[in-house]
């Protein structure tokens, strides 16, 4: 391509950059009204994945990681937080410096390495205050209390020692429909058509991959591409250390993601080999093992709160690859909760308890 060719192109990238810069400038100025509208939150992300697309392909490797770190933020803003005007101040600062670079990739110097260390001398120290900042404001929301006391009906005959919630979810509408017939009745369940990317709320993700542990079995690509590939390295340690490469299925490992507010994935293979699992039960041990992990697991951080595992979102087990029916997928999963839900020992909670109590009085 020829020189003016390409400056013609960093041209176009520049004044559309400007553009989506404009998008998210007016939603940063009117913040608290952008937190509360998903609309107004997806119009910023369409007009980060632009900008930080056309800068990966012209080569603004530098940009696009300012970018993809800006993007990291802004996703907290899906938390029911009250922005205040530090919040506000630092989401700007960084709208600032990205604005500066794109002014300074369309002069005739171009943006030079000296341009760039001038421009982004002080943005790791704003990233780290802006982020310590975002969380400061959702611990402040308390909105683990809010989501873990939301829909649980004291009525019910089963209970459970430490509060649980699954977030059923999927892309495909038909398997949510009957993930809602399946599940019709049953205590804190949430059904959500959609990806776990956009949940706000979650302590720990389900995936499951195979069972065994090679390269080319790798945990699922959304997942991985949302806790990076330190995850995948762990999880794949572990399985070697504690299953010499096979977790067998019908086992469940929970493994720390070192994301502040999604702390763990639960692994719960449901084959062993990319093939077919349909006719087996293997998505109803999959979640069985799972929710027994998750118990033993809250039984072991009883005295620490912020360790425990309440809310838990879990895609259609063995749906992709295994090739199981979506209606089996919901049966499967749905006894295994009923299982588990039932097998409970009687209330342990004495709030809980005293509830109980007071009905069987009245």
């Amino acid at each position: 391509m020829k020189p003016e060719e390409f400056q013609k192109i960093i041209g176009y990238f520049v004044e559309e950059s400007q553009e989506y810069l404009h998008t998210i400038y007016k939603a940063l100025c009117n913040l608290q009204n952008t937190i509360d509208d998903q609309e107004q939150l997806n119009e910023i992300f369409r007009a980060t994945f632009s900008i930080k697309g056309g800068a990966a392909m012209l080569g603004f490797t530098s940009m696009q990681k300012i970018v993809y770190r800006l993007e990291d933020c802004l996703k907290l803003l899906r938390y029911p937080i009250i922005a205040d005007q530090p919040l506000k101040s630092l989401f700007l600062d960084i709208y600032n410096i990205i604005n500066r670079l794109l002014l300074e990739i369309n002069t005739p110097d171009g943006l030079t390495a000296v341009k760039l260390a001038d421009i982004t001398f002080n943005i790791d120290p704003i990233f780290t205050l802006l982020n310590s900042h975002l969380l400061f404001l959702i611990d402040k929301s308390k909105y683990r209390s809010k989501i873990t006391n939301t829909n649980i009906d004291t009525c019910q005959t089963w209970g459970y020692d430490i509060p649980l919630k699954l977030i059923l979810l999927d892309t495909k509408t038909f398997l949510c429909r009957t993930f809602a017939d399946y599940f019709e009745g049953l205590p804190n369940v949430e059904i959500v058509n959609g990806s776990f990317e956009d949940l706000p709320f979650f302590d720990c993700v389900v995936t499951a991959a195979s069972s065994l542990n090679s390269v080319q079995n790798k945990i699922d690509a959304t997942i991985l591409q949302f806790f990076g590939q330190d995850v995948e390295q762990l999880l794949q340690k572990r399985i070697q250390e504690e299953y010499l490469g096979d977790q067998p299925i019908g086992t469940s490992l929970i493994v720390e993601t070192n994301h502040s507010l999604h702390p763990f994935i639960a692994h719960a293979p449901a084959l062993r080999m990319q093939i077919s699992v349909a006719g087996n039960d293997h998505v109803y041990q999959g979640l069985w093992s799972t929710l027994l992990a998750i118990r033993q697991h809250n039984i072991f951080y009883c005295n620490c709160l912020h360790k425990q595992i309440n809310i838990v979102a879990i895609p259609g087990l063995g749906t992709t690859p295994g090739s199981v029916p979506i209606d089996e997928v919901a049966r499967q999963m749905s006894m295994a909760y009923q299982n588990f839900l039932f097998s409970l020992p009687p209330y342990q909670n004495s709030y809980q308890q005293q509830i109980q109590d007071l009905l069987t009085v009245c």
